[in-house]
């Protein structure tokens, strides 16, 4: 029986996306799924709501491709079909920024048109080549861990619903499910780091049961985005001598909604206005001297050690290839979830000491500049468990109970 039956709040179109993105997950994809495109463009756009599935996968010199994914279960007339979805993806992806594209459908699809949707550069998947692709991946051992399966889905709609009440909070959740993946990586860094630094400071008491859920997926979901892109902009540093790269990325974490070229050139134009009204003045040298570059753009406080932390990223490109999805598994694992990763799952993410040491850095990065909460910090600071499961009882771990605020 399908799980859509058994699971409240979630209906056989959801269901089928959560595969797809298990499937994508354990495939090397970094996932996200329900990418909300009307809340970042309104009424512009009618026909598609959201990005079913999104993707990125990473090479161990960190160079990086982005994919997205439809998933339509339906085979009414309605239900558009396969060519259809693919002639839209080919403009979604030119929105996102991605290169690749896969359709996953009920409709038997002819090989005229499988041709036809790869030259458009996407693939088509049946569900019956979704359920063999789901074994061979062995999906069954890992269905419903870190954020991929039904109970973080559950989770999210949860939290969408306890975030109503709250505009700050409300704001910073679609932030995360929209607006963020249509952002620069250094702009999606720069303003998830800034909501990190609101969240970090309204923690709740133990007590308030829903409020810790959705603090706990917050953070989780922050962090997590946090890392791919820190990974995004490592493979870009190493495409750059250092000097360059500190050059080019302290400029870009200055540039607001304004790009900071046409900021510094407007900041040449005030200093020349400042200027002549204080020869007019007769004003001291000095006072010229503080006065001059009074309107260019700076970067964040936390700008040093960010380029710190992304240079030691960059210095071991094969680690941090895996290190989104690895941190994707442990921060909902732990945070989320309140267990810690097995050793199987461990092994299958190829997490070791390299992963841990880049887990801690960023540990590290976000303890010292935004003070987050005990638990946050334990969870990236804590080393790998090495306890095993025995005989398919529960893992008993530090994150089953809350540590005192």
């Amino acid at each position: 029986m399908p799980r859509a039956v058994t699971t409240p709040g979630l209906n056989a179109g959801d269901l089928a996306e959560i595969r797809v993105a298990q499937a994508w997950f354990w495939d090397g994809f970094y996932v996200r799924r329900g990418v909300d495109l009307q809340h970042r463009f309104g009424s512009e756009v009618s026909t598609v709501t959201d990005l079913d599935v999104l993707g990125y996968a990473f090479s161990p010199a960190l160079t990086h491709h982005k994919q997205i994914g439809e998933v339509k279960t339906g085979t009414s007339k309605a239900t558009p079909r396969p060519l259809d979805r693919a002639l839209w993806s080919r403009g979604l992806r030119e929105l996102v920024g991605a290169d690749r594209g896969e359709i996953t459908t009920a409709f038997n699809t002819s090989t005229a048109t499988r041709d036809a949707c790869r030259r458009l550069g996407v693939t088509i998947q049946h569900m019956e080549d979704l359920t063999d692709r789901e074994q061979r991946l062995a999906i069954r051992d890992v269905d419903d861990v870190g954020s991929q399966g039904v109970t973080i889905a559950v989770l999210r709609k949860d939290v969408s619903t306890f975030v109503k009440p709250d505009p700050m909070l409300e704001r910073g959740y679609w932030f995360l499910i929209s607006e963020v993946w249509f952002l620069d990586p250094f702009d999606a860094v720069k303003r998830t780091l800034g909501l990190i630094r609101e969240l970090s400071k309204i923690w709740p008491p133990n007590s308030h049961t829903d409020a810790t859920k959705a603090a706990r997926w917050f953070f989780a979901e922050a962090i997590s985005i946090v890392t791919v892109n820190l990974a995004i902009i490592a493979s870009e540093a190493n495409t750059m001598d250092t000097n360059t790269f500190r050059q080019v990325a302290t400029a870009r974490l200055a540039t607001g909604d304004v790009p900071f070229y046409a900021m510094r050139k407007q900041s040449e134009r005030v200093d020349e206005y400042v200027a002549k009204i204080l020869n007019s003045l007769d004003a001291p040298a000095d006072l010229h001297t503080k006065a001059m570059g009074a309107f260019l753009p700076l970067a964040p406080d936390y700008a040093e050690p960010l380029l710190e932390l992304i240079s030691r990223l960059a210095a071991d490109a094969a680690t941090t290839a895996s290190l989104p999805r690895q941190m994707d598994a442990l921060v909902f694992e732990r945070l989320a979830r309140r267990r810690d990763l097995t050793i199987e799952l461990q092994n299958r993410l190829s997490m070791n000491q390299a992963t841990e040491r880049q887990i801690h850095l960023i540990g590290a990065f976000l303890r010292g500049q935004f003070g987050v909460p005990a638990p946050v910090d334990k969870v990236l600071t804590a080393a790998l468990s090495q306890v095993q499961v025995v005989d398919g009882g529960e893992q008993a771990t530090l994150f089953d109970t809350e540590s005192p605020e």
